[in-house]
């Protein structure tokens, strides 16, 4: 939001705006580097993370990302037809796209194919080396990243091109929403799309607000479980999983109830406001619960395995027969009170408006900071367990001030 021309009328300057946004971030990542933990041969941090961007202003969405996480829109084409389609309106950055293989190779990069999968090579002075690099060093080609562009994949710095192999820069796309036939936005690291195709997630958020919604279950929830369960059924190491859902309501359909894992915007109000008033930058401050300790308890799908090694989020635990892994286990109202929501599973819901969760701030930017990958894992049961999910409490207060676009990260 710092950047100009962000808060512009003309979406050419709004998506540049994003661009640029996304290359500062890049760079202020590279100033922290020094400060970030070093690899186990003693090399600068090789870590870096894919991101999705959904702002919303009125009824335009601006769409940013690098990386294979992806963004998907569900359509109602016919009213009178319950089926919802799901729209891909991103495209994994895949170094095996020609585009995308042009670019590296234009840069000095290359790419290789390593069991199977396309991957940018790492250039790096082999280990035995001292000093500094000259013509005559002995460098070694690693196959080593998966995507075509990131956010913080410093170690893709080509000092002969002064350019990142890796590149930061987004692709940004425009989507003007129709409240009469687009119903959903979700957003996911490839840890749920590898295991949930978009029609089969569009379809499940779908069946769970006709089910599982009044009930307290989140869609975002779901789709992380669902994912979870998948990698664990095919005994994989579950790759990061992320989700943040937006459901988009005809206007005119009754309001129901937000538990605590909910925020609503509504963008009726957009509408129904003056026309000298009216401007792309507005959108209408979110709402919380009425009472929130009194919120609903919120039934917890996450598999036995997840929930041991402290995925859910939760400060309480409790055990699921292996037969039936999304049997929903409540806690009490005491418990779930003081129960964080799961951080990687973020939903929202409003009439005609959208719908996100507690540290999920929805009236603009939907920031999705995916996937963070590191040259040496330890585990999953380790590293998960390791993993501490943090959730600001300073949420309400940031919202009431900033009544235009404002971030959400999971």
């Amino acid at each position: 939001k710092k950047q100009r021309g962000f808060w512009s009328d003309c979406d050419q300057e709004v998506c540049s705006a994003i661009r640029k946004g996304f290359v500062a971030c890049h760079h202020a990542m590279w100033k922290k580097l020094p400060e970030w933990p070093k690899t186990l041969t003693g090399l600068p941090s090789t870590s870096g993370t894919t991101a999705s961007v959904v702002v919303l202003r009125g009824n335009r969405m601006y769409v940013a990302h690098v990386g294979d996480s992806a963004v998907v829109l569900g359509v109602q084409d016919d009213p009178s037809v319950p089926f919802i389609k799901a729209v891909e309106v991103t495209e994994d950055h895949k170094p095996e796209l020609p585009r995308e293989r042009e670019r590296i190779e234009g840069l000095g990069g290359s790419v290789i194919k390593k069991s199977g999968v396309n991957r940018v090579v790492w250039k790096r002075p082999r280990l035995c080396h001292n000093g500094p690099v000259r013509r005559s060093t002995v460098i070694d080609q690693i196959p080593f990243l998966a995507v075509a562009r990131a956010l913080g994949d410093l170690w893709s710095y080509d000092f002969y091109s002064g350019e990142f192999v890796v590149s930061p820069e987004p692709d940004t796309d425009v989507v003007i929403l129709d409240p009469r036939k687009h119903r959903y936005i979700i957003l996911g690291s490839d840890g749920l799309w590898n295991m949930v195709p978009p029609q089969e997630a569009i379809s499940m958020c779908q069946n769970n607000d006709d089910e599982m919604a009044p009930r307290g279950v989140s869609s975002a929830r779901q789709l992380v479980s669902h994912a979870l369960l998948r990698w664990r059924q095919r005994m994989l190491r579950a790759d990061n999983t992320s989700a943040i859902v937006i459901a988009l309501l005809e206007a005119g359909t009754s309001q129901e109830t937000l538990h605590h894992e909910e925020v609503l915007l509504d963008l009726a109000q957009v509408s129904q406001s003056p026309p000298t008033s009216l401007s792309r930058a507005d959108t209408p401050l979110l709402q919380r619960p009425q009472d929130e300790d009194s919120t609903a308890a919120v039934c917890d799908f996450l598999p036995p395995l997840e929930r041991r090694d402290g995925l859910s989020g939760s400060n309480s635990l409790f055990h699921m027969s292996l037969s039936d892994p999304f049997a929903p286990l409540c806690p009490s109202s005491s418990s779930s009170t003081d129960s964080p929501s799961h951080p990687s599973s973020v939903t929202g819901r409003t009439v005609g408006s959208k719908r996100t969760s507690n540290g999920a701030i929805s009236s603009g930017l939907l920031l999705k900071k995916a996937k963070r990958r590191t040259c040496d894992r330890p585990p999953l049961v380790q590293h998960n367990a390791e993993k501490k999910q943090k959730e600001s409490n300073n949420v309400s207060p940031i919202l009431q001030q900033h009544n235009k676009t404002s971030v959400c990260v999971c």
